[in-house]
């Protein structure tokens, strides 16, 4: 950096410039500058014996203005006044060396380059005015011999401390230098604006010149400088002296000799008072002033001249000599720095307000900011003078508050308000400047001081002004670079130098951090710039930061000003070029143009803050800045993308069914068998392999297969976004992303399809995506499913939002930075998380009987065919094979169960149909080794066998298989497993219906022979129907145990458009089902059932006896512990529920019935279940009591026939329980007890006699009629054991004719306790009442005489 004319002791530093002599890398001159840098301060008493306590205070720098107007001697460091040229010795040595040994090189040589490079470097820097020494620098290299006094030496072994010494002789040569300067200055007229040609300064004859009408300013007639021959010669000579002590005091200030200074100040500055010489008057209270502050600073007592004492208009500040004491210098600088501050503003005012030249306008405007700056110092540390403020002030040391100092501080009585006032005055005066630099520089040092007097809004104003300047001059500069060059401005940039090379580092790094500065003046704070790098990585704290900036952005301010801002810095950088800080604003303009933060799910009316064209644009510069990076090296150089909420949602799906997975748990395994294969037979047991569920609702994945992602990618701008590559970003096991590329359409949130394989098992975390977006670094991206918007805060003062900024600039103010996250709650990344298992088989089912999977049955018709299952992986075996089926019939069936409100017999019928006559059931199967896995390329074979049922329309034969790797009753962790489908598609027609059924009991006459016809009975043509009814009484007469039959009547529907053939069977019960036997001596009937006719069909079945059928219904669901019944029946109906339910089973185990198509062949069974219903009437006729009851009349004394003229007995038998006696004949009533139970019965009989046919009073008069010995109601002893029988005998005989009936009944003796079989109370069987058994006919007595 230059010379800065801006600082508040700018005047007191020496003026130094060191350019490059010869041969020299950029980067070793940029060393030699650093270490004269560090040794800018020299002590004066290492340069001479001068007993003087300060310091020489040196500007070194590399460049230097050469706009600047020279006006030496008023400014006497305005241009450089120390010329040093650096060697770069280590250069020399390289290059004498190249064709000899370094320790052959001749002296002589090396000398000759010396002197040679001397010669150059007086040629291109000769003397100037104020020029004070010029030395070449000889760096690096050690030389034996020596270079000449004209040439100092500063040896890279020595560090810091060869450059001291070096510095320390260049102050011997400036006082030498400046003692010169003075020595020709001394009794030489003094204009008072030097370097001001005659066109430009005023001829008066006055020591100041005229001002203007309005001045009240008095003047002098005394010629400016003196004139030979003219009047007034001493008075001429006395200003000149005046000027020339000022100067003397200028230079010594320079030097050190601050006390020295001061009296040469106060001498010259009461001379130019009294001769109104305002311009060198208020230059000598300047440096009076710096001189006090230097002094206060290094803590010298001094003496306040009498100058500065006796102010104008501000008499009584200071009654007299003022020596301060040791520690009072503070004090009285605190007093005297605002009115001497004032007094000199003042007088600089009054030149101003003349016409001395454009260039000494712009120095006096340089001077007025800098004393203001002086100022603006003390009100940075709070309107108090410190020790740490002081050394601010000098050496420019930024170091933090120190409250201890702080309070030792003297309060100086400043106005903010005033300064910013004189500040912005000044800089509208420098409109009229005829440099446009001039006005620049002012400009970016009034904004520097408005900045730091925390005028937050003025500062931005003006820095706006000074992007706005910014641009046009370096574009400006840029042309005339491009024409020295010889190319053309729109080529670009040709290829810098090497020296150019070796500065532009630091130019550009000035550069970017006042573009940053102005960003962040404008409530955009902004990280450096970031070097060239491979990848950016997903930090949540980076994220959370940023999204806490752009929070703060939006929502205090006026947005679009910040990006106008942030256009000017874009601008700048295109203009320089500085193609990363180019890149990097770019994508910031981008990022705060966002009205959302994360985009909903539904449409948004956000629009950016800047126009479609206007991000096109954007995108277009980025796209030729990086084009353009490498040949500008910056090679590698990218955008970073602006959008940290690009991945709104992963989520894993499935490509196809197969890839489906099932959880489950170690106990799943108990419904398997121990072979390798196993089915489910129980369909109430529960089946979870049976269930089907998808992988997203539990997510897992298989090593080493393909899997899918949905990711949801936002895009915030109004303009097409290409992404050229994207991939899955994990955490956790191996896992391999595919690479896409995708173009992303503007202000949507599009869904896209990623891919990835999983190479390992365990768990897995998709974070993310990494992706690669055109022109932009490739960055990681993590996943916020979440809307986010910013919350409401409350509002912030102007000073509280500006220590926000520069907290967040510079790391500060860490605790207001830790509510505002608190505040902005920013949004949490939502990992998806896997579950990788180990590899899995891959297993196929075929089918090579049924060629369609579709088949056509009849109602009762089965169909068999084979399935295989395949293993069709090349290295995974299975070991976990569970074949099962499924179809449309049984899932109704499950559904209806779930109904409560069926009754025991109901839910009963639906449990039946679903474990004992499946639609579908597989069978036949293989039996294998249960230590056998299915290997790979292996198969299985199974027959399935499907049933027609109603509802019947699809089938699925289904196989769940995994490999578990252990035996299954080692597994402990959850484990999974697929499944493949078979389904068969099936069509089910009617064959034959059961609309109705009838049981009727057989009348006992016509069951009963009386045993006298035993030869064949005569032909007769009787039909084919009567035929039968006789063919099946006589074989009823003939059969010992006929009344153990009765009728079962069925209604037969044909239903199918072809004749049927039907065959029904009834055998006796008891019979095992598995024995084929006892269906051979069945009863069957045989017929032909024509398509759409009814026919009816008699079939003779056995009686049923059942020991208990109150017997609760039984649940087929066996899982179920408990079963609780929802039915609201009596306890009557209840027991005649299970009554029915009872016959009616062991019915069905007595009969079955079968179809045949003679036709096709197609054959199937009669479905009984679905036709026989028995009503209480029928379970009458079907059930055989616990006790029967059968009669028996014999003659009391049998008469022989053969002494019987009429040929008439005395007691006959017509029917099973007819019977005829003659009138006044005794006869013997026999009355047999059957014990049909497997209980012990005691019992008591009951007889009631009657006469038929008559009303009750009547029927019960047989006083008259009938007589019995003997009474009608005993108690039957013994008991009747189980299977006995008891025969109690009455004495009877009819005393007239007559019919007569006797009723028979038996009665327990004391009714026994009976319980439920169930845990709760069964109110069909508890009780304690005693049971009654009735005959089932009366015995039935016609007397006759």
């Amino acid at each position: 950096m230059g010379y800065n004319p801006f600082l508040p002791i700018a005047g007191a530093k020496v003026n130094v410039l060191c350019i490059p002599a010869g041969p020299i890398t950029p980067d070793r001159f940029q060393k030699f500058v650093k270490a004269l840098q560090n040794a800018a301060s020299i002590e004066r008493k290492l340069v001479d014996s001068t007993p003087s306590s300060g310091l020489i205070f040196y500007d070194v720098s590399a460049s230097q203005d050469k706009w600047r107007p020279h006006l030496f001697p008023f400014e006497t460091n305005s241009r450089c006044q120390v010329v040093l040229g650096l060697v770069d010795g280590t250069r020399l040595l390289a290059a004498s060396a190249s064709g000899s040994r370094e320790d052959e090189i001749p002296k002589h040589d090396i000398l000759e380059t010396v002197e040679s490079i001397k010669v150059q470097f007086e040629e291109q820097q000769p003397f100037e005015p104020g020029l004070a020494v010029r030395r070449l620098i000889y760096c690096g290299g050690k030389v034996n011999a020596p270079l000449g006094g004209d040439v100092l030496s500063m040896p890279d072994l020595d560090g810091d401390e060869a450059a001291r010494q070096v510095m320390i002789t260049i102050s011997r040569l400036l006082l030498e230098g400046l003692t010169a300067i003075v020595n020709d200055m001394k009794d030489q007229p003094i204009s008072m604006v030097p370097g001001v040609n005659s066109s430009q300064a005023p001829r008066r004859t006055g020591t100041t010149p005229v001002a203007s009408s309005g001045s009240s300013t008095p003047v002098s007639t005394k010629p400016s400088s003196p004139m030979p021959g003219a009047n007034g010669a001493e008075q001429q000579s006395d200003t000149s002296r005046g000027r020339f002590n000022v100067i003397q005091g200028m230079f010594r200030v320079q030097c050190g000799s601050w006390i020295n200074a001061m009296d040469a100040l106060a001498e010259g500055a009461a001379v130019a008072q009294s001769g109104h010489d305002h311009l060198w008057h208020a230059k000598a209270l300047e440096y009076l002033l710096n001189a006090m502050v230097l002094l206060t600073w290094s803590d010298m007592s001094f003496v306040v001249p009498q100058v500065c004492r006796s102010l104008p208009n501000r008499s009584g500040a200071f009654g007299g000599d003022v020596v301060p004491k040791s520690g009072d210098s503070l004090k009285i600088l605190a007093q005297l720095l605002p009115p001497l501050v004032e007094t000199i503003l003042e007088l600089y005012a009054k030149v101003a307000n003349l016409d001395l030249g454009g260039s000494l306008q712009d120095v006096l405007r340089e001077s007025r900011v800098r004393l203001v700056n002086l100022l603006v110092f003390v009100k940075r540390a709070g309107g108090l003078l410190t020790k740490q403020g002081l050394n601010q002030i000098v050496t420019g040391s930024d170091d933090g508050p120190d409250t201890s100092m702080q309070a030792k501080g003297e309060p100086v009585a400043v106005s903010k308000a005033g300064l910013a006032n004189i500040l912005i005055e000044t800089l509208q005066e420098a409109q009229s400047s005829r440099s446009l630099l001039h006005h620049t520089c002012l400009l970016v040092a009034i904004a520097t001081s408005l900045s730091v007097l925390g005028l937050d809004r003025k500062h931005a104003f003006y820095i706006k002004q000074l992007m706005q300047q910014f641009v046009p001059r370096l574009i400006e500069a840029r042309k005339v670079g491009a024409s020295e060059a010889g190319v053309h401005p729109a080529a670009g940039l040709p290829p810098v130098s090497a020296a150019l090379q070796g500065i532009m580092p630091e130019m550009v790094a000035g550069t970017r951090t006042m573009l940053n500065l102005a960003a962040g003046t404008y409530g955009v704070p902004l990280p450096p710039v970031p070097p060239a790098r491979q990848g950016i990585p997903a930090e949540l704290t980076t994220i959370r930061e940023r999204l806490r900036a752009w929070a703060i952005e939006h929502d205090t301010g006026d947005a679009m000003l910040k990006v106008e801002m942030l256009r000017a810095c874009v601008s700048v950088c295109e203009a320089l070029p500085d193609v990363p800080a180019g890149l990097h604003f770019s994508s910031n303009i981008l990022r705060a143009a966002r009205r959302v933060a994360t985009m909903p799910k539904y449409s948004v009316n956000e629009v950016p803050l800047i126009s479609a064209e206007e991000q096109a644009r954007l995108l277009d510069s980025m796209r030729r800045a990086v084009s353009a990076a490498s040949r500008l090296g910056s090679d590698g150089c990218r955008a970073e993308y602006w959008d940290d909420f690009l991945v709104r949602d992963i989520q894993v799906f499935e490509r196809d069914g197969f890839s489906k997975l099932t959880a489950h748990k170690p106990s799943d395994l108990a419904i398997r068998g121990s072979a390798l294969v196993d089915t489910v037979r129980d369909p109430f047991i529960y089946n979870p392999f049976s269930k089907d569920k998808s992988v997203v609702a539990a997510p897992v994945l298989v090593a080493g297969e393909l899997s899918t992602f949905g990711v949801l990618l936002q895009n915030p701008l109004e303009v097409e976004i290409e992404i050229e590559e994207i991939r899955l970003l994990s955490e956790g096991c191996a896992f391999s992303p595919s690479a896409h590329s995708i173009v992303l359409g503007p202000m949507s949130s599009q869904p896209f399809t990623l891919s990835g394989t999983p190479t390992g098992s365990g768990d897995l975390e998709i974070i993310g995506c990494r992706a690669t977006i055109r022109n932009c670094y490739e960055q990681d991206f993590l996943t916020f499913r979440d809307d986010w918007k910013p919350p409401v805060t409350p509002k912030q003062r102007v000073n509280s939002r500006a220590r926000c900024r520069r907290g967040q600039i510079t790391g500060e103010n860490s605790e207001e930075s830790a509510q505002l996250d608190s505040l902005s709650n920013p949004p949490v990344p939502t990992p998806l998380k896997l579950k990788v298992i180990s590899a899995q088989p891959r297993l196929d089912i075929k089918s090579s009987s049924l060629g369609n999977p579709a088949m056509m049955l009849l109602e009762g018709e089965s169909r068999v065919f084979d399935v295989t299952l395949i293993n069709d992986s090349k290295t995974v075996p299975a070991d976990l094979v569970l074949i099962t089926a499924e179809d449309s019939v049984s899932e109704r069936l499950k559904e209806a169960l779930t109904t409560q409100e069926l009754n025991p017999a109901e839910k009963y019928e639906l449990q039946n149909q679903l474990a004992i006559h499946p639609a579908i059931e597989i069978k036949d199967k293989q039996h294998h080794d249960s230590k056998q896995i299915l290997e790979p390329g292996t198969s299985i074979d199974y027959r399935v066998a499907v049933f027609g049922r109603p509802g019947l329309v699809s089938a699925t034969v289904q196989a769940d298989f995994a490999f578990l790797g252990t035996p299954s009753a080692e597994v402990r962790g959850t484990f999974y497993t697929r499944q493949v489908r078979f389904p068969v598609s099936v069509t089910v027609n009617g064959s034959v219906e059961i609309p109705r059924c009838n049981i009727l009991p057989i009348h006992s006459d016509f069951s009963w022979g009386s045993g006298q016809s035993s030869g064949e009975e005569p032909a007769q043509d009787l039909s084919s129907a009567a035929a039968n009814l006789r063919k099946l009484s006589r074989w009823l007469k003939t059969s010992s145990d006929a009344g153990q039959y009765c009728m079962l009547s069925l209604d037969l529907r044909n239903v199918w458009p072809q004749p049927l053939s039907i065959k029904l069977q009834a055998r006796k019960p008891g019979a095992e089902p598995s024995d084929g036997l006892p269906w051979d001596d069945a009863y069957a009937v045989i017929e032909t059932l024509q398509p759409g006719h009814v026919d009816r069909v008699i079939l003779l079945v056995p009686r049923i006896f059942i020991a208990d059928p109150h017997a609760p219904i039984p649940n087929l669901e066996t899982q179920k512990q408990f079963v609780v019944t929802a039915s609201k029946l009596s306890a009557e109906a209840e027991t005649a529920s299970r009554e029915s339910f009872w016959y009616r089973e062991e019915l069905l185990k007595c009969l079955r019935g079968v179809w045949r198509e003679e036709a096709s062949g197609r054959h199937g069974e009669i479905d009984l279940r679905k036709g026989i219903r028995l009503s209480p009437r029928m379970v009458d006729a079907l059930k055989v009591d616990h006790v029967e009851i059968e009669y028996t009349v014999k003659a009391h004394e049998q008469v022989p026939e053969a002494g019987k003229t009429d040929g008439v007995a005395t007691v006959k038998q017509v029917g099973r329980a007819h019977f005829l006696v003659k009138t006044e004949s005794f006869a013997t009533l026999s009355v047999t007890i059957h014990n049909h139970s497997q209980e012990t019965l005691r019992l008591i009989l009951r007889l009631q006699p009657a006469l038929r046919h008559q009303s009750q009073n009547v029927a019960l008069d047989l006083s008259k009629r009938f007589a019995w010995t003997g009474v009608l109601q005993r108690s039957v002893h013994p008991a009747i054991e189980p299977g006995g029988v008891f025969v109690a005998q009455l004495g009877i005989i009819a005393l007239v004719d007559g019919e007569y009936v006797v009723n028979a009944s038996v009665e327990e003796v004391a009714g026994r306790r009976t319980t439920s079989s169930t845990k709760g109370t069964d109110a069909a069987t508890a009780g304690t009442d005693r049971r009654i058994w009735h005959a089932r006919s009366p015995c039935l007595i016609d007397a006759t005489s």
